[in-house]
Parts: C-alpha cells; structure tokens; sequence
C-alpha cells in the first residue's frame, strides 16, 4: 500500500472567519484530499483477491480506454484544422 498523508493547513483566508465555519471548510478540503488521495479505493481492492482473469481484463478495459482517448483527441484536432 503507498504511503499517503492527507495535510490541509488554515490559511489566511479562513483565519479571519468563524471557529465553526473555519472547521467545517478545512474538513470538506480534508475530505476532498482523501478522495483524491484514492486510499479507499486502494482497500476496497485489496479486499480480495485478483485473479489472472480479473488483471487481463482489467488490462485490456484500461489499454482500450487509453487507445478511444487516443482516438478521440486525433478526431477533434483533426476537426479543428
């Protein structure tokens, strides 16, 4: 599992606010870190097993992804010009 440490700091901003309100945007700037951080997604994979069926498939489903991505920017360059 990699290391992650999900920091948010009280900026200058937030200092001249409210103890509440200042306490509620640092915790959905938490929130929205952690998220980011994919942690909980990180868990929930490794929850279980992943078979040699599961990785190729999943495999294919990301180099299928990347190559639609690829296309798709060729398309709209192409349009441009």
């Amino acid at each position: 599992m990699k290391k992650s440490n999900v920091t948010v700091k009280l900026n200058k901003k937030l200092a001249n606010k409210d103890v509440e309100v200042a306490n509620n945007i640092l915790v959905k700037q938490f929130n929205r870190k952690f998220k980011k951080s994919g942690i909980i997604k990180e868990l929930r994979d490794r929850r279980f097993p992943v078979t040699k069926g599961e990785k190729r498939r999943l495999k294919k489903k990301i180099g299928r992804k990347r190559h639609l991505k690829k296309i798709s920017k060729m398309h709209k360059t192409s349009r441009n010009n």
